[in-house]
């Protein structure tokens, strides 16, 4: 390199000679340091001009040689590099000189080339022409330019042009521009798409506080605080802030940037993009993760973020507020209204009828089908419950008198904090434990929790556990299965193994002992005896259909969290010959919810590698159910039942549940639909092209006799 810059300033010596002109000696040497120079930086010619009248004084040999015309044509072109007599020295920003860094240089050679300062036009009066320069510090020497041929510079221009028209169209398609701004001058570079993206006209003027204007407060104090955190550290910066554009338009940018020192202080440079429309899908996708999509109201997951901040709230300014859990039973039924599914419409007016008896600084909250939580802030007593217990009172009383053919009636667990609980998990647990007291009561069906319900529970559970303890030696956990039909075909493909608690006087379902479920111990008992049935029962179905015929069995969050689960459900599949895939294990969002990813994603992994497929249960219910289905290794989706209920006449029900298919058949996934009732219900799903179902209109869930009974009759 320094071999480059001796000839440069040997001709710059020569330049400063006053005898260099007719006849100088020194004309072949610098002929011959052209020759060097242009070979040195890669350009097809080199030559010394007169600054006064552009004459050729002496050049490269290949320049020579050209034709008088041409060789003044070549001088009258754009230069890549230019050094002039005039009062400073001169580089154009193109110049391959100007790449080089001032370390780089060795004694008086750096002082004479590194670069000084920005000078934005030079204009080179022979060829009169205009060009962008940067200044050098050393002046007092002749013209020279370094020289391409015009068709290399046509053909360089041409793909520049091609570069710059293909970067126009990116940055207008990911709506990102770039930009660049001096800090000591406050002026700025932007591309075309950041002056868009702000609605100004590209006019070159824009500054630093023309930009700054843009943003409203306290995002323009946030932004200078940024960029002048970003020079003094000579680091980046990421912020996501609104702007109001010069026509007005409210949007939100992101803009990246960072710092490097230049010349003259430092200089930051980054890119800005327009997320607008990202953002606000993302609104869009958190408010249907924490809403219900029939009544709006803020889900479980919201609520369980509102309860949070209820607590610390009341604690930062030492409040009281009280939490109502209600929920909607029909004296019509023997169960509450899950046993059937309230309409839309009349959910819809539940909704609006619990919105009524809150005030502005309640809370109200949807937690599952037909259970609804209310936060009553300022509530600390019975007494002060009573406003809000008495309009309740009034809208049920409503509801019956309109619609005769419901008789609602409302259980109510209360709890107050922090009289009760000082922490939103252990207070929504009274409330619930409240609630669980108030079915047992219906003369009294609003209960405030108190410690001797919380005993009482304690004991009841403990004597359902040792009960099922001893139906465990009984065998009286047994599964029962409910048909998975082909509508295509009418065919049963397979079936869902679901628990039942079969005593001599009763047949409880799980949901009736889901804290038997829950618990560590006993719960892991009954999983695998019902494993147990089930594995012997597929061997008979696998001889009495001969063909795949695949059970669901639903595996509880104690389950999947069981050190030996995994294990016990390939050993135990084994000793009777059967092989993995003949089971597909249900999970629901529960499962997954709160616990360690990784470590549930290993074990799922595990049992996924050796041919065991899963299924997501009530899939569409929960929070991030997409995320769920690509980030575990899921082979079939469940549609809840939530959104096959008035399919036949909801476009938006029939909308989601489309969307559903259409991306689980792009991701190889397959699909059943639960809760199918009606034939119309059937139907809408075919139309829409789901194929596979199971529901009360086909069987409620069989024992094992029933069910063979009824498949051997669909075989006939």
């Amino acid at each position: 390199m320094l071999g480059l810059y001796a000839v440069v300033s040997r001709i710059v010596g020569m330049l400063n000679r006053p005898d260099f002109g007719d006849d100088d000696p020194f004309e072949e040497l610098a002929s011959s340091a052209c020759n060097l120079l242009a070979d040195s930086l890669g350009v097809r010619y080199c030559g010394v001009v007169n600054a006064d009248d552009a004459s050729l004084r002496a050049s490269s040999s290949e320049f020579w040689y050209l034709p008088e015309d041409v060789k003044r044509r070549i001088v009258n072109a754009l230069s890549d590099a230019v050094l002039t007599a005039e009062y400073d020295a001169y580089v154009t920003l193109s110049s391959q000189l100007i790449t080089l860094e001032e370390p780089d240089l060795g004694g008086t050679i750096g002082a004479l080339f590194f670069p000084e300062t920005e000078v934005t036009v030079f204009h080179l009066a022979p060829a009169g022409r205009e060009i962008d320069t940067t200044r050098f510090r050393r002046a007092a020497v002749s013209a020279l330019p370094i020289l391409y041929r015009l068709e290399d510079l046509r053909a360089e221009r041409h793909k520049l042009l091609q570069s710059a028209n293909l970067l126009h169209h990116v940055e207008e398609l990911a709506k990102v521009g770039g930009w660049e701004q001096t800090l000591a001058s406050g002026r700025m570079l932007w591309s075309d798409e950041v002056y868009r993206m702000h609605g100004l006209e590209k006019d070159g003027s824009i500054t630093l506080d023309r930009m700054l204007a843009l943003y409203p407060s306290p995002a323009r104090e946030r932004l200078t605080m940024e960029l002048e955190r970003a020079a003094a550290e000579r680091s980046g910066f990421d912020v996501t802030m609104p702007i109001r554009t010069a026509s007005g338009d409210q949007r939100i940018v992101r803009t990246v940037g960072r710092a490097e020192m230049g010349p003259n202080g430092p200089i930051l440079y980054g890119i800005t993009q327009d997320v607008t429309s990202q953002m606000s899908a993302e609104r869009r996708q958190w408010w249907a993760a924490n809403h219900d999509t029939v009544t709006k109201l803020p889900n479980r997951l919201l609520f369980e973020d509102r309860i949070e901040t209820a607590v610390q709230r009341a604690r930062r300014d030492d409040r009281t507020f009280a939490l109502l859990i209600i929920e909607l039973a029909n004296r019509n039924h023997t169960t509450t209204m899950s046993g059937f599914t309230l309409p839309d419409k009349l959910m819809l007016d539940v909704s609006a009828r619990l919105s009524g008896v809150t005030r502005g600084s309640d809370t109200i909250a949807r937690l599952s089908l037909n259970e609804f939580a209310l936060i009553l802030s300022d509530v600390k007593d019975r007494e002060s419950l009573k406003p809000a217990l008495s309009r309740l009172q009034a809208q049920v009383s409503a509801m019956r008198r309109e619609d005769p053919g419901i008789d609602v009636v409302a259980n109510v667990g209360v709890a107050f904090y922090p009289e009760h609980a000082t922490g939103a998990e252990e207070l929504t647990r009274a409330a619930e434990m409240a609630l669980a007291q108030s079915r047992r009561t219906p003369n009294d069906p609003v209960r405030i929790f108190d410690h001797q319900i919380a005993n009482d529970i304690a004991k009841r559970r403990q004597t359902i556990l040792a009960r099922a303890r001893e139906s465990l030696k009984k065998g009286e956990f047994v599964p029962y299965y409910q048909p998975q039909i082909d509508i295509e075909t009418n065919q049963i493909v397979g079936a869902e193994a679901l628990v039942r608690w079969q005593t001599a006087d009763v047949l409880l379902d799980a949901k009736d002992f889901a804290y038997v479920l829950d618990d560590h111990e006993v719960g892991g008992e009954v999983g695998h005896a019902v494993l147990d049935g089930v594995i012997a029962d597929i061997g008979k179905l696998r001889a009495m259909t001969q063909r795949p015929f695949r059970i669901s069995v639903n595996a509880s969050r104690t389950e999947v969290l069981r050190n030996d689960f995994l294990d016990t459900f390939l050993e135990k599949a084994r000793n009777e010959n059967l092989q993995p895939n003949d089971f597909i294990i249900e999970i629901t969002e529960d499962v997954i919810i709160g616990v360690d990813d990784q470590t549930l994603h290993d074990k799922i992994s595990y049992l996924a590698s050796s041919g065991v497929e899963f299924s997501l249960d009530d899939f569409g219910t929960g929070y991030a159910s997409l995320i769920h289905i690509t980030s575990f290794p899921i082979k079939e989706i469940k549609i809840d039942k939530q959104f096959v209920f008035g399919i036949e006449t909801d476009r938006r029900k029939r909308a989601i549940v489309k969307g559903i298919i259409q991306i689980a058949r792009s991701m190889g996934l397959h699909v059943i639909a639960e809760g199918v009732e009606t034939v119309e219900q059937q139907e809408a799903l075919r139309e829409i092209g789901c194929r596979y179902v199971q529901g009360y209109l086909y069987s409620f869930p069989l024992p094992f006799k029933e069910f063979t009974a009824m498949l051997e009759g669909a075989q006939t």
